[in-house]
């Protein structure tokens, strides 16, 4: 079989961008006989992977992503003879003649319009989905929560959905080493005490919420709060946070490379995730697989994720969040108890499993023919 990937998230530094890195390289490491057919947008991608005997590597451009998607990759796939085509993102060209799989990662822009500001950007959205719902052959969603939402907002037939869950980085487990944990300390700039958060600035993070809940329980500036992410400084504006005498209280380091992550997981007291609606949220998974127990809202996919591994507030209710943040960082038992159910149920997560459930799923969409 010859498995085409189209890879143009494949240097995105955030969500998409580490699920495709990850499903890439554990759909390659396990092989399974075929013959696989990357599709880069960028030519300083080739050799990345190209050691390979049973890969191909070939640079398709375009001035834009939906010229991309639907004249020039459909070009180089028809040249390249592929059987089915594999997207770890949303979109499939809707005039290809193999077979087509893509990844549904969520559903807010249906559930949670109000989140997207570029109004553009959202009915662009709106409008394509439902044509490439209807062109691929088959989808793998990463939640039951979005193969739920797909089903019941946009009639997908449920048949055609897969619910097949991202994997765990390995480097993501516990950091014990006094080293490590010094180094990450003094490259960012941590305090002694601290709760952590992890995301860019994007208002479905709810960081107002998050915020006030830390005001609630900061214990008179012994108590900090680090919120990593790119662009995440912009909060300390929305929050006012000069203006009510938090500015020393919250550090932002910027956007943290994810091999430096394990030690700041390990280091936190806590790890804080409001979102407003989450479909699936792989930070939840690196911090409770590094030791680092959960504060999170209840909604969306998280209490599906984290499955009773985590304490869970009402998304906007800052009181009930601060009681988490001060059971976990003032009740040892407790602490421990979140800590020891978080890396159980993140040991549960693997790229191997998942590359296994969705080579499966590409399998099953050519043999039907």
């Amino acid at each position: 079989m010859r498995v085409g990937i189209m890879l143009r998230s494949l240097n995105e530094k955030f969500g998409i961008g580490i699920y495709t890195r990850n499903i890439l390289g554990a759909l390659l490491k396990l092989n399974g006989g075929h013959q696989y057919i990357l599709f880069y947008n960028h030519r300083g991608h080739v050799g990345t992977y190209g050691h390979d005997t049973h890969v191909e590597e070939r640079v398709v451009t375009a001035p834009n992503k939906l010229l991309w998607d639907q004249v020039a990759v459909l070009s180089a796939v028809n040249q390249a003879k592929v059987d089915v085509l594999f997207h770890p993102k949303f979109t499939v060209p809707l005039r290809a003649r193999c077979k087509t799989v893509m990844v549904l990662h969520g559903a807010s822009w249906f559930t949670h319009p109000e989140l997207y500001p570029n109004k553009l950007d959202l009915a662009y959205v709106k409008t394509v989905m439902p044509l490439y719902c209807r062109k691929a052959d088959a989808m793998v969603a990463n939640s039951k929560l979005t193969t739920d939402d797909f089903v019941d907002i946009l009639h997908v037939p449920r048949e055609k959905i897969r619910t097949v869950y991202p994997g765990l980085n390995p480097i993501f487990k516990p950091i014990k080493d006094p080293k490590t944990l010094d180094e990450a300390k003094r490259r960012y700039n941590l305090p002694d005490r601290f709760v952590l958060t992890v995301s860019r600035y994007d208002p479905r993070k709810n960081f107002g919420t998050l915020f006030k809940a830390f005001t609630k329980c900061c214990d008179a500036g012994h108590l900090k709060l680090v919120a990593a992410g790119k662009d995440s400084w912009k909060y300390k504006r929305d929050c006012r946070m000069v203006e009510l005498g938090y500015e020393q209280d919250v550090i932002f380091p910027g956007y943290v490379e994810q091999e430096d992550l394990p030690a700041l997981y390990a280091l936190a007291e806590a790890f804080l995730f409001p979102s407003v609606y989450e479909e699936f949220g792989i930070p939840l998974l690196e911090a409770m697989a590094c030791g680092c127990p959960v504060v999170a809202s209840n909604t969306g996919a998280i209490p599906e994720i984290t499955d009773g591994a985590a304490f869970l507030a009402d998304t906007f209710d800052a009181d009930a969040m601060a009681q988490g943040i001060d059971k976990l960082t003032n009740e040892p038992d407790f602490r421990q108890a979140l800590v020891e159910k978080g890396l159980h149920r993140a040991g549960q997560f693997t790229w191997e499993k998942t590359a296994a459930e969705t080579l499966e799923t590409l399998e099953q969409v050519v043999l039907q023919g």
